[in-house]
């Protein structure tokens, strides 16, 4: 039975939005979710404004509210790397984060795979899993690939994010062979929307903008969430739907559009 969180960033600060972090949670709560996945622009901005990570985290607590997942981290020079990690350890201990996303953006080496397993081993540290994110716009853009280096990691609890908008329209197909071959401990999570192929040259904007809910678009969810559930896979479900028209909405009418329609595509959660 899946578990669904909700992720902030269709609605977050790197939008010229505000915080509204308490309308984010009373939203998330309303519709059903177990959990809400912050976004690093949503994060740093309520730091600015001067909103207590124990604060967050007793608004989430009293809500009955999870942190899924923390989008997330990108895994790539040193200096930046070391800079985005201090920030992650402290957002996952404050709130008791499950996941943190990962995007690779440098070329996979040896000293990017000992990079990576220091950033695993610090999550870990706190009792966070780090969830490699593959895309083509990352040095990730497989599932093959992000297991590839998963194994290579080698640290407990490091897997690979089945996102379902770069599962679908990746370029060079999809890879039903290798999501179903990924082994169970090296599947982390899942991060859902729906879609239609995008005209090339567009990843970017149709990316952020044009995800549509789930079941509203050409992706074959029903046979990847069974895929998953055949496997006894309770894997937690970040619902990430990007989309501009959306995004000019409430968060409580997009919060419940997105848990009605991730229910029906997906599957019901235990909530």
């Amino acid at each position: 039975m899946p578990r669904y969180g909700l992720a902030t960033l269709n609605h977050s600060t790197m939008h010229g939005l505000p915080t509204q972090w308490e309308a984010h949670l009373d939203a998330a709560a309303s519709a059903g979710f177990e959990a809400i996945a912050p976004d690093v622009f949503w994060l740093r901005k309520l730091e600015e404004e001067g909103v207590a990570l124990a604060t967050l985290r007793a608004g989430l607590e009293s809500r009955e509210l999870a942190c899924m997942e923390i989008a997330g981290i990108a895994i790539g020079a040193a200096a930046a790397t070391q800079a985005e990690l201090d920030e992650q350890v402290r957002w996952s201990e404050g709130l008791g984060a499950e996941f943190v996303n990962a995007r690779v953006v440098e070329p996979v080496d040896p000293a990017l795979t000992d990079r990576a397993r220091a950033v695993a081993q610090a999550l870990a540290a706190v009792g966070t899993r780090l969830a490699l994110e593959f895309s083509r716009g990352t040095k990730l853009n497989s599932v093959s690939g992000a297991r590839a280096f998963s194994e290579a990691i080698d640290v407990p609890g490091v897997g690979v994010t089945l996102d379902t908008w770069h599962f679908f329209l990746r370029p060079e197909g999809i890879e039903w062979d290798a999501l179903e071959a990924l082994p169970a401990d090296h599947f982390a999570n899942v991060q859902l929307s729906d879609g239609v192929p995008y005209a090339e040259g567009e990843f970017g904007p149709a990316t952020m903008d044009q995800r549509l809910l789930p079941g509203e678009g050409e992706f074959e969810l029903e046979r990847a969430s069974a895929l998953v559930r055949d496997r006894g896979l309770d894997l937690p479900v970040v619902v990430e739907v990007l989309n501009a028209e959306w995004r000019g909405r409430e968060p409580e009418a997009f919060a419940q559009a997105c848990a009605k329609a991730s229910r029906r595509a997906w599957g019901a959660s235990g909530r």
